[in-house]
């Protein structure tokens, strides 16, 4: 199913960034879209990023286990380039560094004219909540405008709110050609979303894009539902204190233990990669592991991340009251000083 954006006149919320496109909903729009727009047959990647678990997506997917390993053969004509990484790139690599990668592999891997696209998530979600600099997307898009290549952002972890903006894309200061949606979108229910400037969309021709669940009535009213309630409820505004909250409390816990290596977020969307060495930059994949498990013994389940599984991120729902929150960040707090002074520090709750 198709629809077209809503007119000034609809009472539907306004998105900055896809208001003038042309969406799509619950389909796997961006691959017949940007081939049978550009008919050209590659794409490019990165290092460190997570798509999903279809036949592409996992082809796009960097990390191996447990999302590739067994799963092969995957899609042809899909290149990778290093994502721009600050803790772990190159020292003094500047976002001018990380964006050459993507001109390089033209040199190395494939020619720009075979290129149909770059896909990229704003912030890495799996990858372990990675913040590039800001000038990057912008460096990256410049080189796929030079070179007619589309630039796909893949906002479905990133999207609505998370990072304090409707798309992590808006701070970047970029406007993708494809953004691919879901998750907060539908607030639990069940939809995704691919938006793309109308001529690309339509590139495939009447009947091209499709799928059973489509357009879902319940599903598109529940999406409809969680726009209004962000706009609402202001939580563009609360993710980002949310987000300042839990580095304030962060860097806090880095100056008191090295375990803390870096401390790094956009909006609610927030990390702290752990290390075993600050110098050499280890990473404690282990420990990760043992604080993960004390939390959830203590009543709070976090998630790991990383392509070496030693970040733990912060995504907590955005109508969490700040004493919820404060409650969840003395676990995480205790399981640190536990794992670091091999202790057992008791809780206390007022």
């Amino acid at each position: 199913m198709k629809a077209t954006s809503p007119s000034p006149k609809d009472s539907t919320p306004s998105l900055p960034a896809i208001s003038r496109k042309k969406p799509s909903l619950s389909i796997p729009a961006p691959r017949p879209s940007r081939t049978a727009y550009t008919k050209r047959p590659a794409v490019i990647c990165f290092e460190d990023a997570f798509h999903g678990r279809t036949l592409l997506t996992m082809s796009l997917t960097s990390k191996t286990h447990p999302y590739k390993a067994g799963f092969e053969p995957f899609a042809s004509d899909i290149y990778r380039i290093p994502f721009a990484y600050p803790y772990r790139g190159e020292k003094g690599a500047t976002a001018e560094t990380f964006a050459h990668h993507l001109e390089d592999a033209f040199k190395r891997s494939v020619a720009p004219e075979s290129v149909a696209a770059v896909i990229a998530e704003p912030v890495l979600g799996e990858g372990g909540f990675v913040i590039p600099p800001r000038d990057y997307f912008k460096l990256l898009q410049n080189i796929c405008r030079k070179n007619g290549i589309l630039f796909i952002a893949d906002e479905v972890q990133s999207g609505f709110a998370r990072t304090g903006k409707w798309f992590a894309s808006e701070h970047f200061g970029i406007e993708p050609d494809l953004i691919t949606m879901a998750k907060s979108l539908g607030g639990g229910m069940p939809i995704a979303a691919v938006t793309g400037r109308a001529e690309i969309m339509d590139a495939p021709g009447v009947g091209a894009l499709g799928g059973t669940y489509c357009g879902h009535p319940l599903s598109c009213a529940a999406a409809l539902a969680a726009i209004e309630t962000i706009e609402k409820d202001g939580l563009l505004a609360r993710s980002t204190a949310v987000g300042k909250h839990f580095e304030q409390r962060a860097h806090a816990w880095q100056k008191k233990w090295p375990l803390v290596g870096d401390v790094r977020g956009l909006g609610g969307m927030c990390a702290m990669e752990l290390v075993r060495d600050t110098q050499t930059r280890e990473p404690a994949d282990s420990e990760t592991k043992a604080i993960a498990k004390y939390c959830y013994q203590h009543g709070l389940i976090t998630i790991t991340a990383g392509t070496f599984n030693n970040v733990i991120r912060i995504l907590v729902p955005l109508v969490v009251t700040d004493e919820q929150l404060d409650e969840g960040l003395d676990v995480i707090e205790a399981a640190l000083a536990s794992v670091v002074e091999h202790k057992q520090p008791a809780l206390t709750h007022a």
